[in-house]
Order: structure tokens, then sequence, then C-alpha cells
């Protein structure tokens, strides 16, 4: 019976090596992807939570003009900050079409050639 059940997955084991290979890429892929995604999160909590805590501090009108003028510098982060995730977004995006193309490439060489 064990013999049976052997031969009988024989054929499908490139397929399912293949599968394997693809499953262990998308989810290296998918791990970047989110620790972009978190890296983003966190700066711009800790800008809004910082924003929060000096906005708190505006008692008089010469912090609130202190306060407003720091304003540009925070602007000017964010700007900087959403270029660079960008950049960032845009390199992991041309990374996983590379790595895919890899990958479709060497299975499709592999059940060509069943090596």
């Amino acid at each position: 019976m064990n013999e049976v059940s052997v031969t009988v997955f024989e054929p499908i084991k490139p397929f399912i090596a293949i599968l394997a290979r693809t499953n262990q890429v998308m989810t290296g892929q998918f791990e970047k992807w989110i620790g972009l995604n978190m890296n983003s999160l966190k700066a711009y909590v800790d800008l809004g939570l910082a924003q929060a805590k000096v906005a708190l501090k505006v008692t008089n009108p010469h912090s609130l003009h202190e306060f407003s003028d720091s304003q540009f510098a925070v602007v000017n982060f964010v700007g900087h900050r959403m270029l660079d995730d960008g950049q960032a977004l845009a390199e992991w995006g041309a990374e996983c079409l590379t790595e895919t193309h890899r990958l479709a490439r060497e299975n499709t060489l592999r059940l060509l050639f069943k090596y």
C-alpha cells in the first residue's frame, strides 16, 4: 500500500518543489513589504505624538508663534519622508519583479528539463 502511494505522488514532486520555492520567495517579499510599512507607520506615529506634545505646550501667543514656525520644518520632514518611502517602495517593487522573473525562469527550466 505504501509503495502505491509513493508511485502515485512521484509525478507531482517537481510541482510540489516549485510551489515550495515560490512560497518561500513570496513569503520573503511579503515580509520585506510589511517591514517597509511598519517602519513608515512608526515614523509617522512618532511624529504625530511629538506634534501633539508640542501642541499641548502652546499656552500664549508667543508659544503659538514658535509652534507655527516649527510646523514648516515638520512639513519639510514629512515631505522628504514620503519621498523616501515612495523610493523604498519602488525599489521593493523592482526587486520583487526581478525575483519573480528569476523564479519563473528557474521553474520553467526545472519543468522542461526535470532537473
